[in-house]
């Protein structure tokens, strides 16, 4: 009972997270007077709304929720360990060659359909210099945050005492890859976020796995932005 309480309060946090979308998109269709923004102004609106809802969403409304279930040391960091850059560093790897193995599995079946996309509309959010400072912003500090506490924190360290280990990992890698909202990445995002929640749980708090989460988010970025830029 208690870890279907659980998810209830997870889906009240993504109604915040969803008001904020919302509220951003209003801003945005006022600004530009169609959706989606077509200028440098109605594009960082729309970066930053994005950023704001996800903290909302997916940090702050997760907190409270766990601090009202006496649960709050759930969603934690430290300040970095010797351990926790080895744990980090491990779980890069990791993800790596789930995306390696994955990608090439795909790409000799002949589904490169089912190969993972970036999230990011690069035609539209690549144009403007301080729309790109706003999406760096945004992809290398704000979502290994607020990604880790719901994910990780939340979903995984809440259901496992109730639900067993299995299942918490079940929900909260499936919620994870679903963040993303892309077809070719929900298997190995799925997995990624099984890798996450090891580092998160053998570390035993967020900092490992949102180190992880950066450096992964860190190369992407910038892999994306040279190509962009090239």
């Amino acid at each position: 009972m208690a870890g279907f309480r659980l998810i209830g309060w997870g889906l009240l946090c993504a109604l915040g997270w969803f008001v904020v979308l919302l509220v951003t998109g209003w801003i945005v269709a006022t600004i530009d007077g169609e959706t989606p923004a077509t200028s440098e102004a109605g594009m960082l609106v729309e970066v930053i709304g994005q950023g704001v809802g996800g903290i909302v969403g997916w940090l702050v409304l997760p907190k409270l929720v766990l601090r009202r279930l006496g649960q709050s040391a759930l969603i934690s960091w430290r300040r970095p360990q010797r351990a926790d850059f080895a744990w980090a560093a491990g779980g890069l790897l990791a993800i790596y060659a789930v995306l390696y193995v994955y990608t090439a599995i795909v790409s000799a079946a002949g589904l490169e359909s089912l190969e993972p996309q970036s999230t990011i509309d690069e035609s539209r959010l690549y144009v403007h210099t301080s729309v790109m400072v706003g999406l760096g912003i945004l992809v290398i500090v704000c979502a290994p945050i607020y990604e880790e506490a719901f994910a990780r924190g939340l979903l995984l360290g809440g259901l496992r005492p109730h639900w067993g280990m299995i299942p918490a990992f079940l929900v909260s890698s499936s919620v994870f890859s679903a963040l993303h909202a892309d077809l070719g990445s929900l298997i190995p995002f799925t997995l990624a976020g099984v890798i996450l929640g090891v580092v998160y749980l053998r570390s035993g708090s967020l900092t490992a796995a949102s180190m992880t989460h950066v450096s992964f988010n860190v190369i992407g970025f910038s892999a994306t932005l040279v190509q962009q830029l090239g």
